[in-house]
């Protein structure tokens, strides 16, 4: 069966805590809505219990359309069950709403996190000129990774993001960004400073992947030890480590994170919005697909020449 591995979401209604009202069944115009809404979602209304089903129903209800075009009407009325959907994010959003309702997050979590995907704000700029990036430049989807290289959970990250790529193939490429949080990380800027040292002779993501690996060792001797064990020109690599173009480069990407306002690392941006949905492999797919989704539907070449002008909202 189709699982929750694909979620995508907006949420523009008002927090909502729950009431006993979720617990008593619903009538057969009700459980049509939330046949339609699982259906459309693709998803198996088995995953769901009397009370999780009505609260679909209810916040689904109290949602707006995630397309602008369509945002007087109620996401439960928005989405259709059988393609071809009047709103493309719909059946995201549905799964969204799902996944929150298994993993019983409050609404007021739920919301917040929905808005800060679907809201009104555009996708973030953000400057990959001199980033480090693997993956083909014209992949539909580019992920766009801040991390701090003392930080344990990026470490976890790094592991998360290269079993993505082996899921997505062509369809995604990962750039790097360096934030190091001086404040708790005495050590990240160095080993930021090595990174894209070693970018400099073409060993970005060898180097990346060391300092992982051995996230303990990051004195300055460790990461010379480092630039030794991957074959740098140690000479080439010191004088890089030391210059004020590295230091810049590493110093632009950290205000540029400041910039864009989020206060932690392992930070994600998928084609420029940023992720605050769990960071797991089902949960990024769910991206990619959504994303895949609107550049297909951006897409001429998508679009038979007789189609009527009024395409899918997006």
């Amino acid at each position: 069966m189709a699982s929750l591995i694909f979620a995508v979401a907006f949420a523009a209604g008002c927090p909502h805590g729950g009431t006993r009202e979720e617990a008593l069944p619903l009538s057969d115009s009700e459980d049509q809505v939330v046949r339609g809404l699982l259906q459309a979602a693709e998803v198996d209304g088995r995953v769901l219990d009397a009370a999780g089903r009505r609260r679909l129903l209810r916040v689904a209800s109290e949602q707006k359309c995630p397309c602008p075009e369509l945002a007087a009407e109620a996401l439960s009325e928005c989405v259709t069950p059988r393609p071809p959907q009047r709103c493309l994010r719909a059946p995201f959003a549905v799964r969204a709403i799902l996944r929150g309702i298994v993993r019983k997050e409050p609404d007021d979590k739920l919301s917040a996190r929905l808005l800060e995907r679907f809201g009104p704000r555009d996708p973030e700029r953000i400057e990959l000129a001199g980033a480090a990036c693997r993956g083909e430049p014209a992949a539909p989807v580019t992920l766009v990774l801040f991390s701090d290289f003392e930080c344990p959970f990026c470490a976890l990250a790094r592991q998360l993001v290269e079993v993505l790529e082996k899921e997505a193939g062509s369809r995604l490429r990962v750039c790097f960004k360096h934030y190091p949080l001086t404040e708790i990380h005495a050590r990240a800027l160095g080993a930021a400073l090595a990174a894209a040292a070693a970018q400099r002779q073409g060993k970005f993501w060898a180097m990346h992947d060391r300092i992982f690996e051995h996230q303990k060792e990051l004195d300055r001797d460790d990461l010379l030890e480092h630039a030794r064990e991957l074959g740098l020109d140690l000479g080439r690599f010191r004088a890089d480590l030391d210059s004020s173009a590295v230091r810049l480069q590493v110093e632009r990407d950290r205000a540029e994170a400041i910039r864009l306002g989020f206060g932690g690392t392992p930070t994600f941006f998928v084609n420029g919005r940023i992720m605050s949905d769990p960071k797991t492999i089902p949960e990024l797919l769910d991206w990619i697909a959504e994303a895949l989704a609107l550049r297909r539907a951006a897409s001429p070449a998508s679009r038979p020449a007789s189609a009527p002008a009024t395409a899918p909202r997006r």
